[in-house]
């Protein structure tokens, strides 16, 4: 096992997750980089709901998925109940009976996972794939690990290597605790 592997119930937020966390999910990125397929023994099932429109983050997800080996769980929100006015709180509680594991949620409402996070009868995880004006916390991790990359630190990184990213709102944060 990875001394970088960590078990986090929701990547909702990168004002949530501690340095150490921060640093691992970084370190333990690398190693799936550098690695073809890492199956799960237990094949977790996920599903990307996307409300708004992605090609980058949806597609990426995608392909991380594959690689993981994990089951993927199509949904389409143009064939969906949320047309017919089912709130994305029913959605997710339904995914989550049916027992999908992760649910990956990229939506225009600010704050929406808080109270998916909060209920006692969601089980499933959430990862935040990017939230209208707010957090975008796969995107920032995936910044900052480029830049670990690249400088093997964050230390002495220099603000204009930051600037390039066009997630740079979600930058300071993470960025200023290093």
């Amino acid at each position: 096992m990875s001394e970088n592997q960590q078990a986090l119930k929701h990547v909702v937020s990168m004002e949530d997750l501690t340095v150490d966390q921060v640093i691992k999910l970084i370190k333990r990125g690398i190693e799936f980089k550098n690695v073809a397929q890492l199956p799960y023994e237990d094949h977790p099932i996920v599903s990307n709901l996307f409300f708004e429109n992605s090609t980058r983050t949806h597609k990426s997800f995608e392909v991380a998925e594959v690689k993981l080996g994990l089951e993927r769980l199509d949904f389409d929100v143009n064939t969906s109940s949320v047309n017919k006015g089912e709130t994305l709180y029913d959605t997710i509680l339904t995914l989550s009976a049916l027992g999908v594991d992760i649910c990956v949620i990229r939506h225009p409402e600010v704050d929406y996972y808080r109270e998916l996070i909060a209920s006692p009868t969601i089980t499933t995880s959430i990862i935040n794939g990017g939230d209208g004006s707010g957090q975008h916390p796969s995107q920032s991790l995936l910044d900052l690990m480029t830049i670990y990359e690249e400088f093997g630190r964050f230390e002495g990184a220099s603000r204009s290597s930051l600037l390039v990213t066009w997630t740079i709102h979600a930058l300071p944060s993470p960025i200023c605790r290093f």
